[in-house]
């Protein structure tokens, strides 16, 4: 019997066929013995996401409104929290979306019986380098498009009361944040959409939509913006078999976007965007499209694994 983090006995989980792509990790042949397990992770993935993100942000809610000394009723507090008036809110927030990161790895283990490094990387595993490489290059290339695309009408800034408290939050909480949605739109979602097809770029599909689908109220331009960023990141996935890029990229992505949005005054405005126009839209998927594929370039070089290994010849 193996020990392992996820606890019980992991000598029975089984792996994908050598040379399966990302997408296809979960697929079991024929489709209709996996349907079963798949309706039922999908099940508890929707039911996750519905349950446990309002819990966790509730809960740690209930602990810094106690920590404050309960200021007015816990509804008002929670609204305001919510809205990202205030820093708890935006903390709470992003920790109960990072707990997605652990949902998905335990239905994984659970459900389909796969270790959870398959919802990392073919490799598989999170592949860390990579990861640092990736974002150096989102740091650089988003950045350098954003700033070009303001060049003629430069942000004012107006910083945020306690702008030091939210960038601290910012950079130790987006990333959470980022990587639990990765987790379950370019990772979970994304292998179980692999599942009922043979083309991976149906997944991608799939999954993107599903993504800017559930970002809520948003014009075109804005749902375009989102989806064209689900696509994106869903091909940099499977071309570079894992979801480290993709991850790297978000994760830089959210930082600085709250960040910008604190020192100009306006993180509860970023929270509740709901309109973009398609001049910005066009900038962002171009930054987007620049940063997947200087990444998948680096990949290349790298030699990152696009597909499951073959087992260890005996000797």
């Amino acid at each position: 019997m193996k020990a392992a983090l996820w606890g019980g006995d992991t000598s029975k989980l089984t792996d994908p066929k050598p040379g399966t792509n990302y997408a296809a990790v979960l697929r079991i042949d024929p489709i209709s013995d996996g349907m079963v397990k798949g309706l039922g992770g999908l099940l508890v993935a929707l039911a996750g996401y519905s349950l446990l993100l309002p819990g966790v942000a509730w809960a740690l809610l209930g602990v810094f409104w106690l920590l404050r000394g309960m200021p007015g009723s816990f509804a008002d507090y929670r609204t305001a929290a919510l809205q990202f008036e205030l820093i708890d809110g935006m903390v709470a927030t992003h920790l109960a979306i990072g707990s997605l990161v652990v949902l998905c790895m335990y239905i994984m283990r659970y459900v389909h019986q796969r270790h959870p490094r398959w919802l990392c990387s073919v490799q598989p595993g999170f592949r860390w380098r990579y990861a640092v490489v990736c974002a150096l290059v989102s740091v650089a290339v988003l950045n350098g498009v954003y700033w070009v695309s303001r060049a003629n009408d430069m942000p004012t800034w107006q910083a945020s009361d306690h702008l030091g408290w939210w960038l601290l939050a910012i950079v130790l909480t987006a990333p959470l944040q980022a990587a639990g949605e990765e987790f379950l739109f370019r990772g979970y979602l994304l292998q179980i959409s692999g599942m009922i097809s043979r083309s991976p770029w149906l997944a991608v599909a799939i999954s993107a939509t599903i993504f800017a689908a559930m970002h809520g109220t948003q014009n075109i331009p804005l749902f375009v913006d989102r989806m064209g960023f689900g696509l994106i990141a869903g091909a940099l996935v499977v071309t570079t078999g894992g979801l480290e890029a993709a991850v790297a990229a978000h994760v830089i992505n959210n930082v600085f976007a709250f960040g910008y949005a604190a020192a100009a005054g306006g993180v509860a405005q970023a929270r509740a965007l709901q309109v973009s126009t398609w001049q910005t839209t066009g900038w962002n998927l171009l930054a987007y499209a620049l940063t997947a594929v200087v990444c998948w370039w680096i990949g290349r070089r790298m030699r990152v694994s696009v597909a499951a290994p073959q087992p260890p010849k005996a000797k």
